[in-house]
């Protein structure tokens, strides 16, 4: 009887158990990587989450959570656009989502922040301090 191949290759099953084990190892495979695939993407929204309280893969640029100097402000899961102007603020830093957050500045050059404008291509936006008095009020400084 005349082998398969002229040349015994260590990748070609001689017989019907190795060709069940190839396959367990595939499928052991696939399983493996799926539970990769998943366990990124669940890594990738809790991270997400745990800066902006949304659970989407990459954070918007208005988020419902801001965290700027040391604290968090709400901006809500739906902000509305804020009819305030820039005027008198400056600009301080970023979003996760990349948009500009603008601040007031004291007299004294210390800044005492309770509430940002978040500024994206489109409007500007107003977020409150999270469990301050506006919370309480059912308002927001800013506004």
């Amino acid at each position: 009887m005349m082998p398969r191949f002229p040349v015994d290759f260590p990748w070609v099953p001689k017989n019907d158990f190795d060709m069940k084990r190839g396959k367990r190892i595939a499928i052991w495979a696939l399983c493996a990587a799926l539970l990769f695939g998943i366990g990124a993407v669940g890594v990738r929204l809790w991270t997400v989450h745990q800066m902006t309280s949304d659970w989407t893969l990459w954070p918007k640029e208005v988020p419902s959570k801001v965290q700027f100097a040391g604290r968090d402000f709400n901006c809500g899961p739906n902000p509305a656009p804020s009819t305030r102007t820039l005027d008198g603020l400056r600009l301080r830093g970023k979003t996760a989502g990349g948009a500009d957050i603008y601040t007031a500045e004291s007299a004294t050059g210390q800044i005492t922040v309770t509430s940002i404008l978040v500024k994206t291509d489109i409007a500007t936006y107003s977020c409150g301090i999270m469990g301050g008095p506006a919370l309480l009020l059912n308002q927001s400084p800013a506004r």
